[in-house]
């Protein structure tokens, strides 16, 4: 739906599926890489810079999204 129609989410609700997006795409990483989650979520932290995930900001999470998005 058009964002007008979406309903607003709250910035838990928002962090939450950032989280749960970012962690599929680590492991669709992995499955393509065979590298440990845990190698990929530091490589993003020192890539994008920030705390652990569990402590990142929406913008931080967005961040590193776009950021394994980019990788190939």
């Amino acid at each position: 739906p058009p964002p007008a129609e979406r309903p607003q989410l709250s910035v838990r609700e928002q962090l939450h599926a950032l989280r749960k997006e970012l962690n599929t795409l680590v492991a669709m990483y992995h499955h393509r890489t065979n590298k440990p989650h845990g190698a990929i979520h530091n490589e993003l932290r020192r890539s994008c810079g920030g705390p652990v995930t569990a402590m990142a900001t929406i913008e931080q999470l967005e961040e590193r999204i776009a950021t394994l998005r980019s990788w190939r």
